[in-house]
């Protein structure tokens, strides 16, 4: 009786395979695509700001855009 129950032990101590590892090719597809990079940047002392696009500046919104662009576009002034 003790070896019976010695066997059903050992086959419930066994483990299985080990699970596969994902792919590297797998694993960066299911990364999230890259954020559409903006960065805007207000001066308090002119009230202008400034937008950049991919780290290239853009252009500027300065308070003085026509009134019938909303949002306003930023445009080029000098710096």
């Amino acid at each position: 009786m003790l070896a019976l129950c010695l066997a059903g032990f050992a086959g419930c101590a066994t483990a299985g395979p080990p699970p596969a590892p994902i792919p590297v090719a797998a694993a960066l597809e299911q990364r999230s695509p890259v954020p559409d990079e903006w960065n805007i940047f207000p001066d308090p002392t002119s009230g202008n700001v400034e937008v950049y696009h991919h780290g290239e500046y853009v252009g500027a919104i300065t308070g003085k855009e026509p009134a019938d662009e909303d949002p306003p576009l930023p445009h080029q002034v000098e710096k």
